[in-house]
């Protein structure tokens, strides 16, 4: 069986579908743009800027 929802949706609007966000990122005309994050790292939010005194160094080996 299909559930179907109808949302008033608005630029910047953000819910939940199961594990993944949705955001609503452009309304142009009626059509609407989403990003979706599955809420899985991706490699650009494992990066670690080294330079940041917070995070010591790796010591030398």
């Amino acid at each position: 069986m299909v559930q179907i929802h109808e949302l008033e949706l608005a630029v910047g609007d953000v819910f939940q579908v199961g594990q993944r966000t949705v955001t609503v990122i452009d309304i142009d005309n009626g059509e609407v743009t989403f990003r979706i994050d599955d809420g899985e790292p991706h490699e650009e939010d494992q990066m670690i800027d080294l330079t940041d005194e917070r995070i010591p160094s790796p010591l030398p080996r």
